[in-house]
This record gives C-alpha cells, sequence and structure tokens, in this order.
C-alpha cells in the first residue's frame, strides 16, 4: 500500500518551525495553510491561524500547551473540514510542535483525512526534549497515514563541522524539496527517515 496525496491538501504548521516551513510551502507550491501555536509571534502572517492561548502563563509547559488545545478543537475541524489531505509539519524538539501534533493529528483523523505528517526531532544535546517528543511522535505516527521522520542529529553526526543553525537550514531545504515532489508520486504506508 502507498499513500498519494489527494487534492484539496491542507498543509499545518505546528508551533515556530513548523508554521515557517508551512509558509515555506504555501508560497513554493500554493497549497492552503493553517498556522497554529501558542506563541502569536509565529501567527504575524496573512494566512488562516489558531492561537492556543495559554495566558496569563508566560512560558508554559508543553503539557499545558496541550490541555488548552482542546479547547481549540472545534476551531480545527472546521478548518479542516473542507480538504482530503492533511499535511501535519511540526518540530517535535519545540514546546508547540510536540504539544500539539499529537492533537491535531488526532482531530484529523477522527475527521477521515489521509494524513501525512513530518516530524522534526531533537539534536541528541537537547537531553530535556528527547522524551516529550518520543512520545508525540509516537502517537503523531499512530494518527498518521504515513510519517516522515527529519532527524537533524543524523546529519550533524555525519557532517561535525556543520552549525546546527546550517543543519536546520538543509534540512529544511530537503523538506520542501520532498513535498514539492509528492505530487507526482507516493510513500509507503510506513515511517520513513528523511536523509540528506
Amino acid at each position: 500500500m502507498e499513500f498519494q496525496m489527494k487534492d484539496p491538501v491542507l498543509i499545518i504548521g505546528l508551533g515556530g518551525a513548523g508554521c515557517k516551513l508551512a509558509l515555506d510551502i504555501k508560497e513554493k507550491l500554493g497549497y492552503d495553510c493553517l498556522l497554529v501555536s501558542h506563541d502569536a509571534r509565529d501567527l504575524n502572517h496573512d494566512t488562516s491561524k489558531i492561537l492556543i492561548n495559554t495566558s496569563p502563563v508566560l512560558n508554559p509547559s508543553a503539557y499545558l500547551i496541550r490541555g488548552v488545545s482542546f479547547g481549540a478543537r472545534d476551531s480545527i475541524e472546521e478548518k479542516i473540514s473542507g480538504y482530503s489531505t492533511i499535511m501535519v509539519i511540526a518540530n517535535l524538539a519545540g514546546k508547540s510542535g510536540a504539544a500539539l501534533a499529537p492533537v491535531v493529528s488526532q482531530i484529523g483523523k477522527e475527521a477521515g483525512k489521509s494524513i501525512l505528517s513530518f516530524g522534526i526531532m531533537p539534536f541528541k544535546f537537547e537531553k530535556d526534549r528527547i522524551f516529550f517528543s518520543g512520545v508525540s511522535l509516537k502517537r503523531l505516527k499512530t494518527n498518521s497515514d504515513c510519517t516522515v521522520i527529519i532527524d537533524n542529529d543524523a546529519l550533524l553526526e555525519s557532517n561535525p563541522d556543520l552549525t546546527p543553525d546550517a543543519c536546520n537550514t538543509i534540512t529544511n531545504s530537503a523538506l520542501l524539496h520532498v513535498i514539492s515532489t509528492l505530487k507526482n508520486s507516493s510513500l509507503p504506508l510506513e515511517t520513513s527517515i528523511l536523509s540528506t
């Protein structure tokens, strides 16, 4: 079995990196886009967006963000209702991405949408984020028809002279390239690793 994208497609960017990548994909490929984050700075764009309002807490935990996100369930369901394929892009090293990826993918799955997810994993030196991102990845994979894991750490290990920022730039470019080729191809219905 293979995953094939069916039009119309909605790109959902979760958290800072996910929102940035979703906007890049929208600009390059013209897909509709939905941005979801607990940080209003991630949503300063002229596109569809949902703010997960965690105020008055200034530095909310990923658990709080996930809990509050259930209050936005109806808004998310409404935004995805007209689409066949939902592409979820989340930086699982970030609080918003890791907190929201399981929730948003579950909403899409329950709505009967085809879910293609991209999860960006933390670097191994981000030890405090590894456990929560692993739990989020497991739930994201369960809710998705196909999951692509972007392992920045593997790229950094094979190119020790790269800085983390340069590594992010390379993997973001590779992700954009992969997504731009998906319209004319298919992916196996299993987890894939994106390497460059």
